[in-house]
């Protein structure tokens, strides 16, 4: 199995919530995960897997769901997601002051928390949920605060310009796979100028990570630089950050 630590500050993780499940249940898709070697981990009732298994992990999930007969859930409407769950009075608690949190990263938490079936509650910007749960929701807030929590089966279809951030990406590994190679070569510099003249570095396409969107963006404007550096091209460093760029796409591409 892929050497994977889920609790790298750096790994982008996929939560998927298996609350419905009976223990079972769950331990049968355990033992199936462990026989295809899909690296995971449990929090509480969440499965986590890495970002890079996420598909595989969809389709083992489907097929024990189908095995042993369990219905899903349907997907949320846009807007319909589940009811926040009160934390009771006398629970034991854990409090995170996140004043310096955004709204939108609040709402993220409030979402997050819910679809988890976590309870929690607001007192101003301090969150309180139970401290039963405060490895999940540490966790939680973690991928958040990144930017690389992953909202399993998000309703919002992707827009014109997602679809261009998606092909921007695209084109920045064909660049990178390219340039790695030979930081002259034509249809390499081609996709390179076409990616960085239509991707937005402040507007991260849907599906991807910011970190890993922004990351693509600076590793690019690098290999820019160095060819077009006042003091002459630098086409060692150019195929040098070409490779680390294409490292990096190659397992999202």
């Amino acid at each position: 199995m892929t050497d994977w630590n889920p609790n790298d500050p750096d790994a982008t993780r996929v939560h998927y919530d298996l609350a419905a499940w009976d223990f079972d249940q769950q331990a049968e898709l355990a033992a199936a995960m462990a026989d295809a070697e899909i690296p995971h981990a449990w929090e509480g009732t969440e499965l986590v897997v890495p970002e890079s298994h996420e598909d595989a992990a969809d389709e083992l999930i489907e097929r024990v769901e189908a095995e042993l007969g369990i219905e899903s859930a349907p997907l949320p409407d846009a807007g319909d997601r589940p009811d926040p769950i009160e934390l009771g009075a006398d629970v034991p608690t854990t409090e995170y002051d996140l004043a310096d949190w955004s709204a939108a990263e609040l709402d993220a938490v409030s979402g997050a928390l819910a679809d988890a079936r976590i309870p929690f509650r607001w007192e101003d910007a301090v969150l309180l949920v139970g401290t039963d749960d405060e490895a999940v929701v540490d966790a939680l807030l973690d991928d958040i605060e990144s930017g690389e929590y992953v909202e399993v089966g998000s309703p919002r279809p992707p827009t014109d310009a997602d679809e261009r951030g998606a092909e921007a990406l695209t084109d920045f590994f064909l660049a990178a796979d390219r340039l790695r190679r030979d930081p002259l070569d034509a249809d390499g510099l081609d996709h390179l100028r076409r990616a960085t003249e239509s991707a937005d570095p402040e507007s991260t396409p849907f599906g991807v990570t910011p970190k890993l969107w922004h990351r693509t963006c600076e590793l690019a404007d690098r290999i820019v630089d160095a060819l077009v550096d006042d003091d002459g091209p630098d086409h060692t460093e150019a195929m040098d950050v070409a490779a680390e760029l294409h490292e990096l796409l190659r397992p999202h591409v």
